[in-house]
């Protein structure tokens, strides 16, 4: 038989290091069709259909199993139900009934109004989504997925009222054309008065996760919310890029000066 492996690296190490090669992958490959063209994310979209019928599966299967299997089946399933809203929204098949730039005068709630519009359909189907899980899930002792998909969708919506009130980073020119609108509703600016509660409570969260993991090591249960707290970890680390690169620009022009 293998030896086990060391208890620090069951909770510390491979948790991590799975939750980041999966949110890459998932990641590459929805920029991936994006940027081939609508048409290309859309036919991935569709291709996908079964793997997301497999992922729902998945829940059903592994929703009594405690065991670190069934916590990595269940948070591979998270994710792959996450991306493929993902791409749903950004090949334009769920987004919402406005697709078009942001009115030059939009301003405060009008504003936020549009850019709402951008995203309604997605929303709703991943409130629907949600509402699917938790009927599949019912008295469920594994709630890894459930949790890996609320967690991405609350994060995502962190980011997204982020970049709406302004953040002094932004990297529009990464949408492919058909996507090019939404940078309309993007603001570069100083961090808004949302950005320090926001990033210090994905943060906080990570270390708390992180505390209680370590604490629960060697039982099964520390691995499921190691993968918990690498995808909240991720989530924070995004929120801190926005506003890192300025910082470090503006330290790099005192260095010169």
């Amino acid at each position: 038989m293998p030896p086990e492996l060391p208890v620090w690296a069951q909770t510390y190490l491979y948790p991590p290091l799975v939750v980041v090669a999966i949110w890459v992958s998932m990641t590459a490959g929805v920029m991936y069709l994006n940027r081939r063209g609508p048409r290309a994310a859309r036919l991935g979209l569709l291709l996908s259909v079964p793997l997301l019928g497999v992922a729902h599966w998945q829940f059903w299967e592994v929703r009594y199993d405690v065991s670190t299997l069934g916590a990595y089946r269940a948070f591979a399933a998270g994710m792959i139900v996450w991306s493929w809203h993902e791409l749903a929204f950004y090949s334009g098949m769920i987004s919402g009934p406005w697709r078009r730039p942001c009115p030059a005068h939009a301003r405060g709630v009008v504003r936020f109004g549009y850019a709402l519009g951008t995203h309604l359909y997605h929303e709703l189907a991943c409130a629907i989504e949600l509402a699917l899980m938790l009927y599949v899930l019912g008295d469920a002792r594994n709630w890894v997925g459930l949790l890996v998909f609320c967690l991405n969708w609350a994060l995502q919506h962190s980011a997204k009222l982020n970049v709406l009130l302004g953040v002094p980073w932004l990297q529009v020119d990464l949408f492919p054309p058909h996507l090019r609108y939404l940078g309309s509703y993007w603001a570069r600016r100083p961090a808004s008065a949302f950005f320090l509660p926001s990033v210090s409570v994905s943060t906080l969260l990570a270390g708390l996760l992180w505390l209680t993991a370590g604490s629960l090591m060697p039982d099964p249960v520390a691995v499921r919310l190691a993968l918990i707290a690498s995808v909240v970890t991720l989530g924070a680390l995004e929120h801190w890029l926005l506003l890192l690169p300025a910082r470090v620009a503006a330290a790099a022009g005192q260095v010169v000066e």
